[in-house]
């Protein structure tokens, strides 16, 4: 079955691909319905180990929709480690020009795994990965203006495609994102995230290689079984001008052990940094307030710094330092050449080096 479906999957995906909107319905009832997707073939070895792999691990379709000029809705399917999944699957109404409400599965306001397409890297930053939540469901407003994003929510701990639960926590979210300066050439963005979240099941932080070819885990997963609540916070700043890009990002982890003397605090931090070789203006998306890919043709050289420390008081699962190195080559819109090295260094004095390149392909 699960073949069957890959298989209209991929057909669909062959037959449309080729066009970026359908429009049906008359002027009274306009929809206009657009087809998405994308696949990514990685390529990957430890340069001090006997591990390398190949992989097409993350592939996707979906179908975004705008009808009746204030309603809006996505669905989007994964096909990853041998299963289909629901990614994103909601369902918004447009407020005015500035304020929207969405309903249904996403990711909360927190982090960056929601870049998706707009990665500047292979894989995001350990310390992102360690605390960023998945999609899950809940309801979240958003109001957009030059200067400023706001976004709030309230979630559950279910996801789209998750089995129900009798006793389901849930989580309040929120980011805030201002921006003195937005126009073509400059960018100056700063903003700040706090989530609460009370929940039944146990909550786990964890460190890994920032590669996708093979799963390697360098840190000790602590689990919090008597967790009484988990709030998590973040800083970042995202500055641009012309061909020069840079971002940092602080982000913490404190766990309420109420059977403990100290409560447990993760924190994390990273920069990085990126410039065109080839190219003339970094892109930035006002709506989301995330990255954006280069233009075709553009050649792009970055790196990265990350620091993940899961060691507090009496609690200690390590700490891992990385450096990534990057080069990217946007060959089309639909087609770019991702290449990675990373060296990681973790607090129990192993060191970890690795090479990645990723051919990413999406319309």
């Amino acid at each position: 079955m699960k073949k069957k479906i890959l298989l209209a999957v991929v057909l669909l995906a062959g037959t449309i691909g080729t066009f970026a909107q359908i429009n049906v319905g008359d002027a009274a009832s306009f929809m206009k319905l657009r087809i998405a997707g994308r696949t990514n073939f990685d390529v990957g070895t430890y340069l001090d180990e006997s591990i390398n792999g190949v992989t097409m691990n993350d592939t996707r379709i979906g179908v975004q929709a705008s009808f009746d000029e204030k309603w809006s809705a996505k669905i989007e399917l994964q096909f990853s480690n041998k299963a289909l999944s629901f990614r994103d699957l909601w369902i918004g109404l447009d407020l005015d020009e500035k304020s929207s409400l969405k309903v249904g599965n996403f990711f909360m306001p927190y982090g960056y795994k929601i870049l998706g397409l707009g990665y500047k890297f292979v894989e995001d930053s350990p310390a992102d990965n360690a605390f960023c939540p998945n999609r899950v469901l809940g309801v979240a407003y958003n109001y957009v203006s030059d200067p400023l994003l706001l976004t709030a929510g309230l979630f559950s701990d279910n996801t789209a495609d998750g089995q129900q639960k009798q006793n389901q926590g849930w989580t309040l979210s929120g980011k805030a994102i201002w921006r003195p300066v937005l126009d073509d050439h400059t960018v100056v963005h700063v903003g700040a995230a706090a989530m609460e979240t009370k929940s039944p099941n146990k909550p786990k932080f964890s460190g890994k290689m920032p590669v996708t070819f093979v799963s390697h885990s360098t840190i000790a997963t602590p689990t919090f079984a008597d967790a009484k609540s988990v709030g998590r916070f973040e800083v970042e700043t995202i500055l641009i001008s012309g061909k020069v890009y840079f971002e940092g990002h602080y982000l913490a982890g404190v766990v309420n052990l109420p059977n403990s003397e100290h409560n447990f605090l993760g924190q994390g931090l990273y920069g990085q940094a990126s410039f065109l070789l080839i190219g003339d203006q970094q892109n930035y998306a006002k709506k989301t307030g995330l990255a954006a890919n280069a233009s075709p043709g553009s050649l792009e050289v970055l790196a990265r710094v990350s620091h993940l420390n899961l060691e507090h008081k009496t609690q200690v699962y390590g700490q891992q330092t990385d450096v990534t190195l990057g080069l990217n080559y946007f060959i089309s819109k639909s087609l770019n050449v991702k290449f990675n090295y990373v060296f990681a260094k973790v607090s129990d004095n192993q060191n970890y080096q690795a090479m990645q390149t990723r051919l990413q392909f999406s319309f």
